[in-house]
């Protein structure tokens, strides 16, 4: 294609956008630019580039780093539509191509800054994004989420801590989040992904997901342990439940959510969950000093619901509820084993349960 026909099919293509962008086409329109994309190929793919340009522009209205570049092209544009009915070509084609110009440099920031852009909170910090896509997406605190997005993926990749994603709708764009060894792939639903040191976990709130695993040199579908036996978890998988996805165990664990757990609840609840696991998910929103748990009371395992950031309240409650003891040191806050003679032992603290009741703890 030559220089000058391929600027032509460019500045057609900008023209079109420019008329939907308008407003609801005519019939003799819409009859117009079928056959005009029907004519070549190229018009096809050039139409289909100004508009996923265009829509770039709308989606990430908002963005600083894309406010000037949106702000000129649609200028650019707009004056192009002015004289696209009232000047000759000549005249009207120099505005399409700097429209075209401005359009392809958001586009290229959108390209970079989408391709590969790490989304990450701070300790007892927590942060919603709008993604390009119009997907929403909540960082728990102490959350790092990497994204990626192409015309024809949506892959996330959660590298530590915990998100939440509610999916804009497009079946011929998966959204993928991929934790460790696991991926969970969307097309329109809400759910939350958590990676812990040992284990992934996956709380569905509505819509259903699929969640594969990674097997060899591929990926095959994960299996969740049920009543009557197992299932793909993605049909054991329901609103208001969650996997927990173990190292070392081939199926997954499948119980009800916790109500109000789920990033930005200001909340988080424990069901006989281990001291290590919920310690862990404490420390994200701590700005004190870390809690770190002795190996002999690793196994002790509490339930309750906790207040995010009410560290001290934390400790009151394990320290109450159990044989264990705070100790406090210039690195951390060590929960131990209490050594007396009214409590029981190190060797039979684990297996320990019990429930947290401290005024703090809800």
């Amino acid at each position: 294609m030559s220089t000058e026909r391929a600027q032509n099919v460019e500045d057609q293509a900008i023209a079109w956008c420019l008329r939907l962008h308008e407003g609801e086409p005519s019939a003799a329109e819409q009859q117009a630019l079928d056959a005009w994309l029907a004519e070549d190929p190229a018009h096809r793919e050039r139409f289909a580039r100004m508009r996923r340009l265009w829509d770039g522009i709308a989606l990430d209205a908002h963005a600083p780093e894309l406010l000037p570049l949106r702000q000129q092209a649609l200028a650019a544009a707009q004056a192009a539509g002015r004289r696209r009915w009232s000047s000759p070509r000549r005249h009207v084609a120099p505005w399409l191509s700097l429209a075209a110009a401005l359009l392809l440099a958001v586009g290229v920031t959108l390209l970079l800054r989408d391709r590969a852009t790490l989304y990450e909170t701070r300790v007892g910090e927590q942060r919603a994004v709008v993604l390009a896509d119009g997907s929403t997406m909540v960082l728990d605190a102490d959350s790092a989420v990497r994204v990626r997005f192409s015309d024809d993926r949506r892959d996330l990749t959660l590298e530590r801590g915990r998100a939440s994603f509610k999916v804009a709708k497009n079946p011929l764009r998966p959204f993928a989040v991929t934790s460790g060894d696991s991926v969970v792939v969307a097309v329109g639903t809400a759910f939350s992904v958590e990676r812990l040191s040992r284990e992934m976990r996956v709380a569905l709130y509505e819509g259903h997901v699929a969640v594969l695993r990674g097997r060899g040199r591929g990926f095959a579908a994960q299996l969740a342990r049920i009543a009557s036996g197992r299932e793909p978890a993605e049909q054991a998988l329901t609103p208001g439940h969650e996997l927990i996805l173990s190292e070392g165990v081939p199926d997954a664990l499948l119980r009800s959510a916790l109500v109000g757990d789920r990033p930005g609840s200001g909340q988080l609840s424990f069901a006989n969950e281990p001291l290590t696991i919920a310690v862990q998910r404490v420390n994200r929103y701590n700005v004190g000093k870390p809690i770190a748990v002795a190996p002999q009371a690793a196994d002790v395992r509490v339930s309750g619901v906790f207040n995010t950031g009410d560290t001290d309240a934390f400790v009151q409650g394990v320290v109450a509820a159990f044989p264990l003891t705070a100790v406090v040191s210039e690195r951390d806050i060590l929960l131990a084993p209490r050594r007396d003679d009214h409590t029981k032992s190190a060797r039979n603290l684990p297996g320990t349960t019990g429930t947290l009741e401290s005024s703090a703890l809800r």
